[in-house]
């Protein structure tokens, strides 16, 4: 039995995964698309310089980073409004940082993220859908309730993965259960 099962494996359940998989948890994650794909297209993320050094722990900045066009940073904000009442700059240099944040390309996170997921020898399950997470007694639920029912199928073959703790991320909600 896995001590964690994550439902998606996009960016946030990846560096979830990550971050456990390097604590010495024994983890699965699971996602709908199929290897090497994503769900969505391309478009800008913006990520807070503390993203950054999360994402330098787990070992996927520096690969992001060097993908051309991938990374811009943000070293200066102009906070204002058109005829509105005062104004204020922000400026990383003032802070004693390379930049505020980053604006990010999605794909190439998600392909850095992807192949640390690989590196770090994540077992993830492409291809699979979860649409309930049944439990067993004494697993107990923390956290907020899916909107829709999650389920731990894990594939065809394996008609389900048991985990101690499992965690299901979306933008929408956030469900976690562990056993006692």
């Amino acid at each position: 039995m896995r001590d964690v099962a994550i439902v998606g494996a996009g960016p946030v359940g990846a560096a979830l995964a990550l971050a456990l998989a390097g604590a010495g948890i024994d983890v699965v994650a699971l996602d709908a698309r199929a290897r090497g794909a994503t769900l969505r297209g391309d478009r800008s993320l913006a990520l807070s310089h503390g993203a950054r050094l999360i994402f330098e722990r787990l070992s996927v900045w520096a690969p992001l980073a060097a993908t051309p066009g991938a990374v811009t940073p943000i070293v200066r904000v102009d906070v204002s409004q058109a005829g509105g009442f005062g104004t204020a700059m922000l400026d990383a240099g003032d802070v004693g940082l390379p930049a505020l944040g980053y604006v990010v390309s999605y794909l190439a996170l998600q392909a850095a993220l992807d192949a640390a997921l690989e590196r770090a020898g994540v077992d993830v399950r492409y291809g699979v859908s979860v649409e309930r997470v049944d439990t067993d007694p004494g697993v107990r639920w923390c956290g907020r309730r899916a909107t829709r029912p999650r389920s731990r199928r894990a594939s065809p073959s394996s008609p389900t993965a048991p985990a101690r703790a499992w965690r299901a991320s979306s933008a929408r909600a956030t469900t976690t259960a562990r056993s006692r």
